[in-house]
């Protein structure tokens, strides 16, 4: 008698386990059905910031810093210049009879502008540098700060050829000198998204220091809550909604979120819409459309920053978009033959 309890007590408890097992599967299964457009894109979204995504993420947070995107922006120090300031480095924009000379002032670092006539220095202008752009792989440019309003100076140190020379559209007598703007267009691809000023052309804030989680993956407020709440989604499985996977996206939208910064032509904004709009799952054409110029007998050519359209024009691209075309053209004629 007490074996056959024992034996039916073991079997009700497995049934119960597996019906759990069955259920809690098919819970997740259907909340993972029902919801099939991302937490991030809903107004009620919010960006937490890269620490909060670093308290579930530590490791892949570590791993992230050290990228080209985390390394993007960083206040001026002599840890984050890749520059090469031996030998007292200078250059000379012979359109403007200007020469540059970047120097350290203890921990502070200088760019000054001067004119020579003869051996006579009959004009000279030094800025403080505020901050460095770029991870130093490929440049280093150099942002100044007057009352919160941000402007490009006329130095870029140059990595993978070891040399200082003008910024990249400040040659052949457009050198702005220290006048050129950082609006909102160039500090949201360049960097995290800013606290901008509204109303003014270049005037930040707050301005944070790097690309960060949720430039990728989407606002994270709703995914934080979720799994703070004890809501798990198995990833192996399913999409998990609540956070944006930039590999689960469609190829389309994958570029469209590459796109938002990595394609150089002239961006126009719909109407209403702002630099701070789009969003990763969302197509580019909701918020801006990009005109790509093409000039006459160089049609192959691409800009410097255009990264998705040299992708494209890949023989690895071209020839995986043929290959996908011909299996699409063959499920169709598969198909009407089975009509």
């Amino acid at each position: 008698m007490k074996r056959r309890l024992l034996t039916t007590g073991f079997t009700v408890t497995v049934f119960v386990l597996s019906f759990l097992n069955w259920f809690c599967n098919s819970a997740e299964k259907k909340k993972d059905e029902e919801r099939t457009t991302y937490a991030g894109l809903s107004d009620s979204a919010q960006y937490v910031g890269m620490e909060t995504c670093k308290g579930c993420h530590i490791e892949v947070h570590e791993s992230f810093s050290h990228t080209g995107m985390g390394l993007s922006f960083d206040a001026a120090s002599k840890k984050k210049s890749s520059g090469n300031f031996s030998c007292h480095p200078q250059i000379f924009d012979s359109d403007k009879n200007l020469f540059y000379h970047p120097y350290w002032k203890g921990d502070s670092l200088y760019f000054k502008e001067y004119r020579m006539e003869g051996r006579d220095t009959v004009f000279s202008r030094e800025e403080n540098i505020r901050y460095i752009v770029g991870s130093g792989q490929h440049t280093n440019s150099h942002i100044w700060e007057s009352n919160g309003y941000l402007f490009q100076a006329p130095m870029t140190f140059y990595t993978q050829k070891g040399k200082w020379d003008l910024p990249p559209g400040f040659e052949d007598g457009n050198n702005t000198r220290f006048g050129r703007k950082i609006g909102l267009e160039c500090m949201s691809c360049h960097n995290a998204y800013p606290e901008f000023v509204q109303g003014s052309e270049n005037k930040f804030s707050l301005v944070k220091n790097g690309i960060d989680c949720e430039r990728c993956h989407g606002p994270g407020s709703i995914h934080v809550k979720e799994k703070s709440s004890g809501i798990l989604i198995d990833t192996s499985k399913y999409i998990d909604y609540s956070i944006v996977n930039p590999s689960k996206l469609p190829i389309y939208l994958q570029f469209d979120l590459c796109q938002r910064c990595h394609i150089q032509g002239n961006v126009v904004l719909n109407e209403g819409k702002s630099f701070f709009d789009f969003k990763p799952g969302m197509k580019l054409s909701e918020v801006m459309n990009v005109f790509m110029p093409v000039y006459k007998n160089n049609e192959e050519q691409h800009i410097m920053a255009s990264h998705a359209e040299r992708l494209k024009m890949s023989k690895c691209f071209l020839v995986v978009s043929e290959r996908e075309k011909s299996k699409k053209s063959e499920k169709i004629c598969i198909h009407s033959k089975t009509v």
